[in-house]
């Protein structure tokens, strides 16, 4: 039992449990639902402006070209089986303790993944229009507002995000786990790291493939 044991808020009808004296939550290193969709928009947006050679010279719509096709794998390869780690193994904290996941339906959630998915797709086109029409610059712009949004997510929630346990213990603040302290702390930055590499190999890839073909 955790209550008792650190210094408690009360947030709506929530309890919320302070890690450091003072009353001010620590911020961590979290990647919750909403940081994940901000990597998705700013990875098809970079995915873009890497493959901006091909995209000014290949007559074909974006989304048949290869940069395309190669994010996709990035796609269903690092970026969806992150969050479906997140989601199975720790889906509360994922959903911010929001939403009982034990309530969601199989089905829905498979969609939510395919619409994650589908958001850095849609992301990757808009910035290949935007390459194509001599925008680059604003793509640029895009994929930094973005990856700074998945950053700043994180303290602006961190009073959901400090502590693991499903949604009753969060909300009856009993048996709750300093994040720090608790195994998802070791998978996030495990998964951080396979997400990060993941997306630095495919800029890579689209950059040389490139430039062979300029």
């Amino acid at each position: 039992m955790i209550e008792g044991e650190f210094p408690q808020k009360r947030v709506g009808n929530d309890v919320i449990i302070d890690l450091e004296p003072g009353g001010e939550l620590g911020i961590v290193p979290s990647v919750p639902l909403p940081s994940l969709l901000c990597i998705a928009l700013a990875s098809g947006l970079a995915a873009a402006i890497a493959a901006r050679t091909e995209l000014r010279v290949s007559p074909r719509p974006s989304f048949l070209t290869r940069s395309f096709g190669a994010y996709l794998l990035f796609a269903f390869l690092a970026l969806i089986p992150v969050s479906v780690y997140f989601y199975v193994f720790h889906g509360d904290w994922f959903l911010l303790y929001l939403i009982d996941v034990k309530r969601i339906p199989s089905a829905v959630a498979l969609v939510g993944f395919v619409a994650e998915a589908g958001l850095g797709a849609l992301a990757f086109m808009f910035g290949a229009w935007l390459v194509r029409n001599q925008r680059e610059q604003i793509a640029v712009v895009l994929a930094t507002v973005a990856i700074f949004g998945a950053g700043g997510i994180v303290p602006a929630v961190r009073e959901r995000l400090t502590m693991v346990g499903t949604i009753a213990q969060f909300r009856g603040s009993f048996g709750l786990e300093p994040f720090q302290e608790s195994v998802l702390f070791r998978g996030t930055l495990t998964m951080g790291v396979i997400l990060v590499l993941a997306l630095i190999g495919l800029l890579a890839r689209i950059h040389m493939s490139g430039r062979r073909r300029a």
